[in-house]
């Protein structure tokens, strides 16, 4: 049996074919999924969504503007406009996606408000917000995500894993995922150092 969520994925999966996002976005929503888990107050029909469809809009950024923005070693967007960019296409192309499937159109657009700043909003609008953003930051703690996330840093891995391992607190904003955090980030130790 098809889900709403299936079907969502299948959507949004062409957009994730730039900058990693084939191996970010099944990792973000396994993440999104067991946060869900300890936050049964939270919303799913808007959490997952939004975590499977929230970096659609880097595929409207050029290769070469997408690494001009990731963030560097002092924890500030490179060019600040380009993260926005994809923010605003993301919240666009969301609303098509859940449009052609007939999606609520409350939901729909608490799940464009939530892409549109999932990056460059320091602070969380809802719990339904806080959950997706640690699910989209969580794969920077994880042995698969580490690597990539180090090289786009232009670290080396174990000054990268200090890196991440300082801004647990600051970046992540709900207990489990800080839990999650710390035990992805051991397991990466384990694996690289």
């Amino acid at each position: 049996m098809t889900t709403i969520y299936d079907q969502i994925y299948k959507l949004a999966e062409p957009y994730w074919q730039t900058r990693k996002g084939e191996i970010h976005m099944p990792r973000a929503y396994d993440y999104a999924r067991q946060l869900l888990a300890s936050y049964p107050e939270a919303d799913e029909t808007v959490v997952l969504p939004a975590i499977l469809l929230h970096d659609t809009g880097w595929m409207m950024v050029t290769p070469d503007l997408q690494m001009q923005a990731l963030v560097g070693s002092a924890n500030q967007d490179k060019r600040p406009e380009v993260s926005r960019l994809h923010e605003t296409e993301g919240a666009r192309i969301a609303g098509e996606i859940l449009t052609a499937l007939n999606y609520d159109t409350a939901k729909t657009a608490e799940i464009q408000r939530i892409i549109d700043g999932h990056d460059t909003r320091r602070e969380a609008l809802s719990l339904n917000d806080a959950l997706v953003k640690d699910a989209d930051k969580l794969w920077r703690f994880d042995p698969v995500g580490v690597p990539i996330c180090a090289q786009w840093n232009e670290l080396a891995l174990g000054p990268y894993l200090d890196f991440v391992e300082a801004r647990i607190e600051s970046w992540l904003f709900t207990s489990r995922a800080k839990d999650l955090a710390r035990t992805l980030l051991a397991q990466s130790k384990a694996q690289f150092l």
